[in-house]
C-alpha cells in the first residue's frame, strides 16, 4: 500500500507511525486505533541526494502534515525482507513495536536536504487523488458527477441547466439564469426562502446563486471554448452541488 493511500484510510484515526530502518533502507509501519496495521514497503533510502531520499523526505513531511507522529526503529535485514515479502506475522509486528526507539531523533535530518522542495504546497497536493466526494453529491446530479470524469464541461453545463429547470418547475417563474434566482429567492415576496435566524442569511444564500451564475455559468455559456484547469472544474462542480443542496433546503414562503 502506498503512503498516500494509507494516509487517506487512517487520517481520521489516531495513528502510530514507525519508520523502520536497516542501514540506509527504510519502510513504514502504521497502526490505527482499531488495531489495524498498514505496511509501506521499503523503497525509501537515505544518505545521498537522490529520488529515494527525496521520497523519504516527502513521506515524513506528509505524515507531519496529517499530524501523525513518527518514531524510528532499527530492524534487521531478515525482518525487512519479511516486510517486503508481506510475510510479517503477529510476533514480528509485536517485536518491531517493542524495538528501541532511536534517540536523538533524526527524522529532520532526512527531511532537511529536501525541505524547501517538499514543503511547497503544490508539490505535496499532487500526491492526493483528485476525486469528487460522492457521499455529499446531491442525488439529482449524481449522474453528472459520474459523467464529470469523461466530460467535465458537459457535466457542468447540464448541471446549470437542470438547476434552472428545477427552480422554474417549483416556482412557476419563466425567467432564466440570475433573473430566475433573483425572483425565486432574493425578493421580499420571493416564493422560496430558508428557515434561518436572520434575513441576512437568506440574502447571502440567494447571492450564492446569483454570484455563481454570474461568475461561472455565464462564462461557460457565452464562450465557444474555454481553456480550463481541471482543478478549477472540480471546484466549480462542488460549488454547483452546494446550490442544489441549498435549493433542497429551501421552503415555500408562507403568504401573510
Amino acid at each position: 500500500m502506498s503512503l498516500i493511500n494509507t494516509l487517506l484510510v487512517v487520517q481520521t484515526c489516531g495513528t502510530t507511525s514507525l519508520l523502520l530502518t536497516n542501514d540506509q533502507v527504510h519502510a513504514f509501519l502504521l497502526k490505527d486505533d482499531s488495531g489495524t496495521y498498514y505496511v509501506i514497503r521499503s523503497g525509501f533510502t537515505s544518505g545521498y541526494l537522490g529520488e529515494g531520499p527525496k521520497g523519504l523526505a516527502t513521506a515524513l513531511t506528509l505524515l507531519n502534515k496529517h499530524t501523525i507522529e513518527t518514531e524510528e526503529i532499527l530492524i534487521k535485514p531478515k525482518m525487512m525482507n519479511k516486510l517486503n515479502n508481506s510475510s510479517l506475522n503477529d510476533n514480528d509486528i509485536d517485536l518491531i513495536f517493542k524495538g528501541k526507539i532511536i534517540r536523538p531523533l533524526r527524522l529532520h535530518d532526512y527531511i532537511y536536504p529536501f525541505e524547501n522542495e517538499v514543503n511547497q504546497a503544490s508539490n505535496l497536493k499532487r500526491y492526493y487523488p483528485l476525486e469528487l466526494p460522492y457521499s455529499i453529491i446531491d442525488d439529482r446530479i449524481f449522474d453528472l458527477a459520474l459523467l464529470f470524469k469523461q466530460d467535465p464541461d458537459s457535466a457542468l453545463t447540464k448541471a446549470y441547466k437542470r438547476l434552472e429547470d428545477i427552480v422554474r418547475t417549483r416556482t412557476g417563474i419563466k425567467e432564466h439564469s440570475t433573473k430566475l434566482f433573483s425572483q425565486a429567492f432574493n425578493m421580499s415576496n420571493a416564493p422560496l426562502t430558508w428557515l434561518v435566524p436572520y434575513k441576512s442569511e437568506v440574502v447571502g444564500r440567494a447571492n450564492l446563486f446569483l454570484g455563481t451564475y454570474q461568475a461561472f455559468r455565464n462564462a461557460r455559456t457565452h464562450r465557444e471554448k474555454l481553456e480550463e484547469n481541471l482543478i478549477h472544474q472540480y471546484r466549480e462542480f462542488l460549488l454547483i452541488n452546494e446550490l442544489y443542496l441549498l435549493e433542497a433546503e429551501a421552503i415555500i414562503r408562507e403568504l401573510k
